[in-house]
């Protein structure tokens, strides 16, 4: 069943969501068809938050982080920054949320950078990184964590994407599975960080990677 809000919010920014007037695609448009349409749900109060992935992995990130102060940042947070909005609004953290495009810009007041993430980006003064299914700049996210020395938690997607140097992969065809394993082990192949793996905490089997600072190493 259709919800009209949604529909006619997809309209009012057809710009933004062009793909979803393609063969026939609202039709097909309920929560959980994808993360944009989920996070419309949400900004437009049509789902109850507490029962959303979102918050369940905000629920996760206070499981194994101290959010008291903090100055966090959320990377790919996509057009409406939701998770960061729910973290706001359930701690005294500062948010910033960062992606290519924002729609709803300074949501709650919450700190909106449009950049692009497959570039530098300076997280010196941030001292939590997360992310929720930011895709394609996942590799580059986690090595400026290394590079910034930053802790951070970061909840996989399920596309097939690819490493950033290639060169010794060519040959293979990479599957969401692939891309995965990739990352962990990157992870835990720095041993700076204590790396942990949670599997099956929200609505598919895509893990949360979870690097915390390893204070024997610094």
């Amino acid at each position: 069943m259709q919800n009209d809000r949604v529909i006619e919010f997809l309209r009012k920014h057809k710009n933004t969501y062009p793909e979803y007037f393609e063969e026939n695609r609202l039709e097909k448009i309920k929560y959980g068809y994808t993360c944009d349409i989920n996070q419309i749900y949400c900004y437009l109060n049509e789902v109850d938050i507490t029962k959303t992935d979102y918050f369940r992995f905000f629920k996760i990130i206070q499981k194994y982080f101290n959010l008291k102060n903090k100055n966090l940042v959320e990377v790919g947070c996509g057009y409406i920054p939701v998770l960061s909005n729910i973290i706001k609004k359930n701690t005294n953290c500062k948010i910033t949320a960062i992606n290519n495009k924002i729609l709803i810009k300074n949501y709650n007041d919450i700190n909106t950078i449009e950049t692009d993430l497959t570039q530098d980006f300076d997280f010196n003064n941030y001292d939590l990184i997360v992310g929720f299914r930011p895709c394609i700049i996942t590799e580059k996210i986690i090595l400026e964590c290394f590079k910034y020395k930053k802790e951070f938690i970061i909840y996989l997607c399920p596309c097939a994407n690819e490493p950033l140097n290639k060169t010794n992969y060519n040959h293979k065809t990479w599957h969401y599975q692939d891309w995965h394993r990739y990352l962990i082990q990157l992870v835990k192949n720095n041993k700076k960080y204590i790396t942990t793996i949670i599997y099956n905490q929200l609505d598919d089997d895509c893990p949360i990677i979870i690097g915390n600072i390893n204070q024997n190493k610094i």
